[in-house]
């Protein structure tokens, strides 16, 4: 890691910690998991961009059409590597590396029966994730409000006002992923 890039990181963004940093990464990782097997994928929407929002909604759409569920089953992060950051003219961009280990395997959106996968060990994978961050971003508070209506948002829940259903822009205040492998 470049100690003069992450400098220049802590100064635009005194509160970045690495260690918040990755409980956050570790956090919206599960989060996208587990929309992608129940289907909620507006849910996770105020995380990642919108290119990477869309690959995420392919997959759970293909996977509908096929009749069947992705499970991820024991699903835990083992680790999670800073690899990466990067200052660029507008942002930061950080690439992680996420060692999940869990359950792998598909079952039939209509039986619920096993399909193919692996139900008996765990299976570990290393994620590429790479998050931004723009320069200078809003400063968020201590309450969210809806960019439509005013009311308050929780961001952690879902990032959808309760009242109008519009989807509080994460990008325009905090590190939004711009990139994951499906």
């Amino acid at each position: 890691m470049d100690n003069s890039t992450l400098e220049n990181l802590l100064k635009q963004d005194s509160e970045f910690s690495e260690s918040k940093f990755k409980s956050k990464v570790e956090n919206i990782f599960v989060q996208i998991k587990l929309s992608m097997v129940t289907g909620k994928t507006e849910k996770i929407h105020h995380f990642v961009n919108e290119e990477t929002y869309n690959k995420i909604v392919q997959k759970v759409e293909a996977d509908k059409n096929s009749n069947r569920i992705q499970l991820y089953d024991e699903l835990n992060v083992a680790d999670i590597q800073i690899a990466k950051i990067e200052e660029l003219e507008n942002c930061f961009k950080i690439e992680v590396n996420v060692q999940s280990k869990a359950l792998e395997y598909y079952i039939s959106r209509d039986t619920r029966k096993f399909i193919s996968g692996n139900k008996d060990s765990r299976i570990q994978r290393m994620n590429k994730l790479i998050f931004t961050k723009i320069k200078n971003s809003k400063d968020m508070g201590t309450a969210r409000k809806c960019p439509s209506c005013g009311a308050n948002i929780d961001v952690n829940k879902n990032g959808q006002c309760a009242y109008c259903g519009a989807i509080f822009n994460l990008q325009n205040y905090d590190w939004v992923i711009t990139y994951m492998e499906i």
